[in-house]
Parts: C-alpha cells; structure tokens; sequence
C-alpha cells in the first residue's frame, strides 16, 4: 500500500490484497530466523568443528542479551512518532541488515575455537538486534490494522499459511542447496544464505508496498505512551499477558525442536529414504488444517480452542510412538500436523486479544504492541536457547557425533526422548495454563464493546 493511500481514512475491514500482501512478512519472519536455527547447529558443530559446548554458551549468552533488547526495542516502537508512523520506519531500517547478515552468519573464521565463539556469539547479538526490531513492529501492526473478528481470522489464515513456507522453505533450501554437511566446507552454506536472503527481501518488499500502512485514529497513542519503567511495569504486572508468555513459551520449544529431530528420528529409528519430507508433509497439514482452527476458535474462543489444539498435539505425539516404518511415519506425521496448525493459528489470535484487552483496561488507553511483542519475541528466542540445552545435554551425553550416532543402541532411548516426551511434557505444562488462563469469552466479547466505543473516540479526536 503506498504511503498516499495509508494516510487516508482507513475502513475497519480491509482487503483481501492487503491481508496476503501483509502475511509475505511473515515468510521472511520465520524465513530469516528459522534458516539459522535449522543449520546452525549442524554448520558450526559439523562443518566447522566448534565444539558443542562452545556453541551452547554462545546461545547462553545471546540469550542474555536478547533478554534485554526485546523488551527495550518493543518500548521504543511504541514510542516513535515520527510522520511515516510508530512501526513502518522501523521495518524500513532493518530489512537489508538483516538480509546481508543472513549470509555473513556462514562466514565465521576457522581454525581457532575461541575466535570462532566469539565470531558467533558477536552475530547472534546483531543479527538477533535487527531481527528482533523487524518483528516486533511487523507483528506490531498487524492488530491495529485488523481489528475485526472477521479481519484478524482471515487474516490469521494467511498467516499460518506462510509461517508455513517459511518454515518449509527454511527446512527444504539446505535439502537442495546444501545436501549432506561436510567438514571444512562452508560454501553451500553461504550459497544457502544468499537464497534466503534474497526470498526474504522479496516478500519484505511487497509486504511494504501492498500490505502495510498505519490507523490514523492511534497516531496520538504516542503522545499518551507511557514512560519506559511505567510500560514494563504494566506489562510485566499483567497476570493473564505472563501466563500467556509461558504458553508461548511451550509451543515455541515443541515448534522449534520438531523440524530439528524429527528427520534424525526418522533416519535413525524408521529407516526413512527421505527423512526430510516426512516433516515437510506435517507442515503441508499444518497449513492445510487452519480453516478447521478458525472455526473452533469462533466458537469457542481462544483459551479453548488452544486447549483442544495444544491437548491434540500433544496425543498426536504419542502416537508417533506407534510408527515403526515410513509408512505409518506418514499416517502420525499429518496428526502432528494438525496439533501443529492449530497451536500457531491459536497463538496469534490470543496475542491480539491481549491487546485490546490492555488498550481498554489498562487505565491509560493506548495500543502498545511494541511492549508485548518484544516481550513475546524474548520468549521466543528463550525456546531456542532451551532447546540448544537439551540437544547438547542428551545428544552430548550420548556420544552423539556427526549427526550419527556412536552408539546405535542408543537411539531407540535418546531420540523418543527429545522428539516426544520432552514436547509432550512441555505442552501438558501449557495446558495446564490455559485452564487457568483469565482471558474468556465473556471477558473478550466485553472487551470487545469498549474497544469499539474508544476506538470511535479516537476517529472523532483525529478528524
């Protein structure tokens, strides 16, 4: 959308064209991220030798300070006010960043251990520094631009469909591109960068051309921002925004560590001839599976539709206890799949709620997406770093080498472990929340009337 059309009056629904137009950004969100935490590991450890636990206190350590820049740079996008908007500058600074630093992340000096530590953990910070200010004001934008039920389901849709591709893209890329990792080769993985980059500058591109602009009835939200202690304590005090976090939190860590294992999971136990396809197919169901959610989620709402989805994925991966060849491989993966779509789907749509919910009950009456999705982004990166922990305490303990294990014996033990119960023990604790999650339907169709009747406020003020 040009910046002519995103100054005039914008209609409460929007267009089919600028919901898809909007949801390329998210292809390049997960894109950008999702290439390095499929390969990293594999890269640094395989292909240049850097010692697990080098790599691990990297990841302790980026994820330190990712603790501190997420939230900060949330508060900083709500309170820019500058004429193209709060978040729209924001995503014009950081897109070509993070596309050079896409390929530059391959590029680390060898030969020395410790250099090459210090290599990565200095591009984890920048790299995770503009990836963060990327996503936190791309998904900032997206509940005020949609702000009908209607919008935001559709929307969420798209969406889901491209996280998909993006994930899928991140997953297939190093299939064709990179192949089987081989020490002291680093070249496809570069080679890999350079693709994804690319990809990702696309889709940010006609995200901001067609599908990105900013309400004017919330430009003076910035004027009535609170100070950046006042804003962390009203985030970090909001009970149901907390639990929400840790929920999150949970689907992050099964989200992130399936498409890393399942694979191995397959290659090791299953004796699959593609490996690889069997986790491409249950994100093909994932996408496939959204209509399905968005029904549920209207009918019941978000706290119990993300029950049912977070209880079915769970079960789903206890079913794939069952699979003994590729063929039932293919069977449980598209039950996995479903779970899958439907905890993404979910996940998104609560985020907006929670929004609104500050908006109109916080005392102060402004949007602050920026605070929430930085604090979310936080959690996000968390789930990695946790994962990266578990990977290097089982497979580290397990004379794990190479992607191949020492010990064959070992697999049948070690790879359920990471691959089922340590995803169905986290997404038993995230159900456990959602029970206890105070954001119910009642509460969401009363937040519902006061955000329209402050919203109609806000259009009179701006006139």
């Amino acid at each position: 959308m040009s910046q002519k059309k995103s100054e005039k009056e914008i209609g409460l629904e929007t267009s089919f064209g600028t919901r898809v137009a909007y949801a390329n950004g998210t292809l390049a969100d997960n894109l950008s991220l999702q290439n390095f935490l499929f390969l990293g590991f594999t890269f640094y450890y395989t292909v240049i030798g850097l010692s697990i636990y080098w790599y691990a206190l990297a990841f302790v350590i980026y994820s330190i300070w990712d603790a501190i820049d997420d939230p900060l740079i949330g508060v900083l996008s709500d309170r820019t006010k500058t004429k193209w908007g709060r978040r729209k500058p924001w995503i014009y600074i950081s897109t070509i960043p993070l596309c050079i630093l896409m390929i530059v992340i391959w590029t680390p000096p060898t030969g020395n251990d410790f250099l090459t530590f210090l290599y990565l953990v200095i591009i984890l910070i920048v790299f995770d520094l503009v990836f963060t200010t990327y996503t936190v004001n791309f998904n900032g934008l997206w509940p005020e631009m949609f702000l009908t039920m209607e919008d935001r389901s559709s929307l969420g849709i798209w969406r889901n469909i491209f996280t998909i591709l993006g994930v899928g893209l991140a997953f297939l890329l190093p299939e064709i591109i990179v192949g089987a990792p081989v020490a002291g080769n680093p070249m496809p993985y570069v080679i890999n960068g350079i693709v994804a980059a690319i990809i990702v500058g696309g889709t940010i591109g006609i995200m901001i051309k067609f599908g990105c602009f900013e309400r004017k009835e919330f430009s003076r939200d910035v004027e009535n921002a609170p100070s950046w202690k006042e804003s962390y304590k009203i985030t970090f005090k909001n009970k149901a925004f907390m639990i929400y976090c840790i929920i999150a939190l949970a689907i992050f860590i099964v989200y992130g560590i399936l498409p890393t294992v399942i694979p191995i999971y397959a290659d090791e136990l299953l004796n699959s001839e593609d490996p690889g396809l069997i986790m491409l197919v249950g994100l093909i169901v994932s996408a496939a599976s959204t209509p399905l959610w968005m029904y549920l989620r209207k009918r019941f709402g978000v706290r119990k539709s993300y029950m049912m989805a977070a209880g079915f994925w769970a079960v789903s991966l206890l079913l794939f206890l069952f699979a003994t060849d590729e063929l039932t491989a293919y069977i449980f993966i598209t039950f996995v799949g479903i779970g899958l779509g439907g905890s993404l789907y979910i996940y998104d749509q609560g985020i907006a709620e929670l929004i609104d919910d500050d908006e109109v009950r916080s005392g102060i009456s402004v949007r602050r997406e920026g605070a929430y999705y930085g604090v979310v982004a936080l959690f996000n990166r968390l789930s990695g770093a946790i994962n990266l922990i578990v990977l290097a305490l089982v497979f580290g303990g397990a004379g794990w080498g190479d992607y191949e294990l020492r010990d064959p014996a070992q697999g049948p033990i070690i790879l359920p472990i990471v691959q089922i119960y340590w995803p169905v023990l986290v997404l038993v604790i995230a159900l456990i929340l959602l029970y206890f999650y105070p954001l119910t339907q009642e509460r969401v169709a009363e937040n519902e009337r006061l955000k329209q009747e402050l919203h109609d406020k806000k259009r009179k003020e701006t006139m």
